[in-house]
């Protein structure tokens, strides 16, 4: 018992989106009535089928039916030749069922699709757009990518100027469009373009962009010019009238007392070596003048003698913080020995490239701050407390960089060196 399949036009073409068919035969071998289930076998299975799906024969009989084939215009449908395969199950024998062997040509087609993002930019140097070109069809898609602008006031840029695309997938292209020429002040000005995608073996896509280029100088700056020339004006007025004066009286005040006990101290070391003192200055809260005050008189050395010197008294020493220290550390000079103790006040981190990684700043093997590269370009820390190195220890920068290009974050400190 079991069934021979047979195929009236064994390899057929059709085009994406079509529908083609081919009529198969099936006679029962078998020696009483069977039901036979019809199906396609294949990357085609998906969209093929088979009208009626079961055909009921007698012994020796046969009938006939339609494969039917649509493939979907749709980048997923592979152009070229499908084999397949029509299979007729026997209900009544399974191990007699049947399979006959064909081949369905499906053609291919182009369809891209290409957007424009921003459609419009604005900028008084540049504007930056991006260019998606998405392959809707079943073959690699070529194509090149051209700018042009009818007035000739912007010039393009475009990265890359070529693009291949798989089926079904989407590559992009950056667009810079720079004008000619810039303006200093004024109102901002309309530059349309057009955008070409030219795919080979199909018409060009074209596309409408616009940069609004600016001025130069922002519209409010001539505004923010007046006012700061306003404040200037107004702080010297400040300082002429109120600040200058009332600082200068507190000075006077505040001087007034030492002053008049260092004068007291000085005149008792010329009284002593017998030298003139200096006058008294006139005061009084009342406002009332002052009488001068006589001069106390000189000792007329003996013949013979010399007059003794006077004497010195010393003056008041300020200890200062140090001598003031600044440098870097960076991963060709990663450590750092001061002469003397070194204290940090402040630390700048700095990741021009954008790096990933880890940054450890170390004291010796303590660690004193654990960075993250990829958080930060530039980054800063000042103490009220600074930071103390000891004389014999050092201050050493650990890099470890996770990401391709170069490794080059740095460490600038500054701050006081004691000897």
């Amino acid at each position: 018992m079991g069934a021979s399949v047979t195929l009236v036009t064994p390899a057929v073409a059709v085009e994406p989106g079509q529908v083609v068919s081919i009529e198969v035969r099936v006679r029962n071998t078998g020696s009483v009535v069977d039901e036979f289930a019809l199906d396609v076998l294949g990357d085609a299975a998906g969209w093929a089928a088979v009208e009626p799906p079961t055909l009921s024969l007698f012994p020796g009989a046969e009938g006939t039916a339609q494969a039917v084939f649509r493939p979907p215009r749709a980048a997923s449908t592979p152009a070229g030749a499908v084999p397949f395969g029509l299979r007729a199950r026997s209900r009544e024998d399974a191990a007699g069922s049947a399979v006959e062997e064909g081949t369905v040509e499906v053609g291919s087609f182009l369809e891209p699709f290409a957007e424009l993002v921003p459609r419009t930019s604005r900028g008084s140097s540049s504007g930056s757009h991006d260019l998606a070109v998405d392959n809707r069809g079943n073959l690699r898609l070529s194509a090149e990518i051209e700018a042009t602008d009818a007035d000739r006031n912007l010039k393009f840029d475009v990265k890359p100027p070529a693009l291949v695309v798989d089926p079904g997938m989407a590559e992009f292209a950056k667009i810079r469009v720079s004008p000619v020429k810039r303006f200093w002040r004024g109102q901002p000005k309309t530059r349309p373009f057009q955008l070409y995608v030219k795919p080979a073996g199909g018409m060009p896509i074209t596309l409408d962009g616009t940069l609004l280029q600016e001025s130069v100088l922002p519209p409010w700056f001539m505004k923010a010019l007046l006012a700061l020339v306003a404040l200037l004006v107004a702080l010297v007025i400040l300082w002429l009238l109120v600040l200058k004066p009332s600082i200068e009286t507190a000075a006077s005040e505040a001087v007034a007392s030492p002053l008049a006990s260092l004068k007291e101290d000085v005149n008792d070391a010329l009284g002593a070596a017998g030298l003139p003192t200096m006058p008294a200055d006139g005061g009084g809260g009342g406002g009332g003048e002052a009488s001068p005050t006589a001069a106390a008189p000189t000792p007329t050395p003996e013949p013979g003698t010399t007059p003794a010197p006077p004497t010195a008294t010393p003056g008041t020493v300020i200890p200062g913080l140090g001598n003031p220290v600044d440098g870097q550390l960076t991963r060709t000079a990663a450590t750092f020995r001061p002469d003397g103790t070194l204290f940090l006040t402040d630390l700048v981190f700095s990741n021009p490239n954008g790096a990933e990684g880890a940054l450890v700043l170390l004291r010796d093997d303590t660690q004193l701050l654990q960075l993250r590269l990829e958080n930060f370009r530039d980054y800063d820390l000042h103490w009220v407390t600074p930071i103390v190195v000891s004389p014999g220890q050092t201050l050493r920068l650990s890099l470890s960089c996770t990401s391709d290009g170069p490794c080059d974050p740095a460490v600038f400190y500054s701050g006081y060196l004691r000897p």
